[in-house]
This record gives structure tokens, C-alpha cells and sequence, in this order.
């Protein structure tokens, strides 16, 4: 496109703050406008890319003037990948960006959050955190590419090392291209999930959805020709891990969610608690040390036998590790019904919970629900489904475990009325 193609149409604008989905916000001849790749207080020229009823999706033309938060990204594949949203926004800035978001989000739909301090933990390292990631693969020897979808694409962006990643993780990388370009022959499109321990210098990688007999895939890792098993110790325990399987992702900020549930749940009593969407156990174990009976529901049976082993490791007979699918688990189940159930917890994945799984924690009445969410969206719809006369929010914080993106933890406690 040439440039007076680029500019016929074009329009000045005034960034007002980063919304959740990455992009710009500001306003226009009284519509809304997104602008993705912007920072607060910047002045643009931009142009619509799709404009709608209510409002237009826009491109920066040329920045005028940059905003004060505004910094040179580090990254060469930046704007390119659609990995990262915020490389060109100070660090600050973005912590309390995700702050507002995650404050405007809950204060719009409970007013009784209104009255509650709402925090954003920010990532001491808010570079090379990443301990796992999930790559894509198309074509094969010199046409090979490994790297991240493109934004709002399905072509694949080529990346030789992430700066997000750990330094296991990056070599991890380097060997899944060098297998890629000079190895490999299947041009088809594939899906590969990485994952490192960086305390024993130790990755691994899984190809997504073919799972072997016992539900592990690997391609290969550190150790070739045999599972590789990552270990991970945080606040006191050891998690053993593999690829294929959920586990957070941020080294840094881990433990300061581990240490957050335990702190959030110390006064919930001691008899019994339920682990939801619980993993490998991150949770579970925790939890063990202070209740006397814990279950952990999870679906995915690698993840489940690795919860077993895990509890086992720790020492702790009182965690029993369920297989199940969550919500037909809890339909299932009616002896919790006449029990003094004391605390559930739930992590599930970004889809959220779902009405089924909350209209079952409302049924069956726990002291206390810690939700812990990487959507705030999808967390308070899942929220709205708790009435605020049955439980009321008393502690709601939220953790950056992926900084240079739009993304983040958050932290919901509520107690029965």
C-alpha cells in the first residue's frame, strides 16, 4: 500500500489507557476506537481497519507524539508475533494497567467490590520468566518456521528465541528447530508444547493431542529416548511435571500464588477441602498440609497420576486424586451434601468454570471459595452466578504471571453469609 493509500481516511487520535485484549482506547466522532500496538497518552495517526455501529477497529499510520509510558521493544519479532501485546509500554504502566482492568471489570458487576482494596502484584522479572509455551510447526527443512501465530492470523511467525523465555526453555527451542530443519519431513501443521526446569537445566517437549497408552507424549528433551520427568520446588514441596501437562507458567510468580492461597485460606478451618481443575497438585499439596482430608478432581489423566505421585513424594495420605471430568464429578457426588465442607478451590482454564460447576459449589455450600482465574471476564461471569446474600468477596488480588501481554491471574475469596 502506498502511502497516500495509508493516509486517505485517516484520522488523529489520543490514547486514553490499554483496555483488556491488548489494544489502545480511545474515542471519535462519539464511537469507540481500538488501536492495537498503542500506549496511554499517545497521539496518532491511525486508520480504520473495521468500523462497526458502535465502533472502530484502527492501525497506527504514525505516532505524533509518543505517551510518557512509551519504550522501544526488545524484541526483533515484536508487532510480527502475537505472542506479546505491551513490549512497548513500560513495566509500570502495565501493572496498573491490568490493575484498572481488573478493578473497572469486578466494580461494574459487584458493587460490593467497590469497598475492597484491589491490587496488582507485578513479576520482579518481567523478561525471560517463561518456563513453558506452546509452539507451532509448519513446513519442513529450509521452508520450516517455528515460532507463535501471527496477530489475528494463522500463519506462523519464525522465532529463533523468545526474550520471555527462560534460558532451559530457549535451548529447548533451539533444538526443536534444529529437529524441524534438519530432521523432520512432515510439512503438516502441528502443535508442540515445551516446558524447562531451569534449577535442574532440564526441558522437554510433547506434540499436542496424540497421546501414547499412558496419556505422556514426547518428542524429546534433555534425556532422548525416555520420559522426562521436570522437577520443580516450590514453597517447600516438589512437583514432579512433564510437557504435556498444565503448570504454571511464570517461575517467579508461582510461588507468590501458592503462598497467596495459603495465606487466603488459613482460617477456613481444617476438616475438608476440594481442589478443582487441580493439575499436577500445585494446590493440593498445600492444601493437604492443612486440611484433613483433601480431594483433587482433574481431568487429565497424566496430570492426575502425577498429582498421586506428587502427594506421595510429600507424604500425605490424606490427598486422594480423582480422574474425572469436574463437572460430571460433582453431579455424581451427593455425600458432600450432608458434610461440613470447608473450602473449595478451583482453577479452571480460560473457558471458566461454567454455570453447572458454580450452581454445584452453590449447592453444596463451602465456609469458603477461593476462585482463581486467568480471565477476569470469564471469572465474573462465573462470580455472577454466586448471589451476593449466600457469599460475600472479602479479598480479591490479582498477579501479573505474564507480563508484555494483556494477561494475568487473579485471586477471588468469598465466605458464606
Amino acid at each position: 500500500m502506498n502511502k497516500s493509500n495509508k493516509t486517505a481516511g485517516a484520522f488523529e487520535v489520543t490514547i486514553e489507557k490499554l483496555v483488556y485484549g491488548g489494544a489502545g482506547f480511545c474515542r471519535h466522532q462519539g464511537k469507540v476506537v481500538f488501536v492495537p500496538f498503542a500506549a496511554p497518552g499517545d497521539c496518532l495517526l491511525v486508520r480504520r481497519v473495521e468500523e462497526k455501529k458502535t465502533y472502530i477497529r484502527a492501525e497506527i499510520v504514525r505516532i505524533l507524539k509518543h505517551g510518557k509510558g512509551r519504550v522501544s521493544p526488545p524484541c526483533p519479532y515484536f508487532e510480527k508475533c502475537g505472542g506479546c501485546h505491551w513490549q512497548h509500554v513500560e513495566y509500570c504502566q502495565q501493572i496498573e494497567a491490568k490493575r484498572f482492568i481488573l478493578e473497572e471489570i469486578l466494580h461494574h458487576r459487584f458493587p460490593q467490590t467497590r469497598e475492597l482494596p484491589i491490587t496488582m502484584r507485578g513479576c520482579a522479572y518481567p523478561f525471560g520468566y517463561r518456563s513453558r509455551a506452546r509452539m507451532q510447526l509448519q513446513g519442513a527443512g529450509n521452508r520450516a518456521k517455528v515460532g507463535f501465530f501471527r496477530s489475528g492470523s494463522h500463519s506462523v511467525q519464525d522465532v529463533e528465541s523468545c526474550p520471555l523465555f527462560r534460558p532451559a526453555l530457549n535451548e529447548a527451542l533451539s533444538s526443536l528447530r534444529q529437529f524441524k530443519f534438519k530432521v523432520d519431513t512432515d510439512s503438516k501443521p502441528r502443535e508442540m508444547d515445551m516446558a524447562c526446569s531451569q534449577e535442574e537445566d532440564t526441558w522437554a517437549t510433547a506434540s499436542v493431542g496424540t497421546d501414547d497408552s499412558r496419556g505422556i507424549t514426547i518428542l524429546f528433551g534433555t534425556r532422548r529416548g525416555e520420559e522426562v520427568i521436570l522437577k520443580r520446588k516450590i514453597g517447600g514441596f516438589q512437583y514432579s511435571a512433564t510437557a504435556s501437562v498444565f503448570f504454571q507458567a511464570n517461575d517467579f510468580m508461582v510461588p507468590e500464588l501458592v503462598a497467596l492461597i495459603r495465606e487466603s485460606v488459613k482460617d477456613a478451618g481444617d476438616n475438608f477441602a476440594i481442589d478443582l481443575f487441580s493439575g499436577v497438585g500445585l494446590l493440593s499439596l498445600p492444601l493437604a498440609q492443612q486440611f484433613k482430608n483433601v480431594i483433587a478432581i482433574e481431568n487429565s489423566p497424566p496430570a492426575c497420576r502425577l498429582c498421586s505421585k506428587n502427594a506421595s513424594t510429600a507424604g500425605f495420605s490424606n490427598l486422594q486424586a480423582v480422574c474425572a471430568d469436574v463437572s460430571d464429578w460433582m453431579k455424581s457426588e451427593t455425600s458432600f451434601r450432608s458434610q461440613a465442607l470447608n473450602l473449595i478451590v478451583l482453577d479452571p482454564p480460560r473457558v471458566g468454570a461454567g454455570d453447572k460447576v458454580m450452581g454445584q459449589i452453590l449447592e453444596w455450600a463451602p465456609e469458603m471459595i477461593i476462585y482463581v482465574s486467568c480471565d477476569p471476564q470469564t471469572l465474573a461471569r462465573d462470580l455472577a452466578r454466586i448471589p451476593a446474600h449466600d457469599y460475600r468477596i472479602d479479598l480479591v488480588e490479582g498477579l501479573d504471571m505474564f507480563p508484555q501481554t494483556y494477561h494475568f491471574e487473579t485471586v477471588v475469596r468469598l465466605r458464606r453469609n
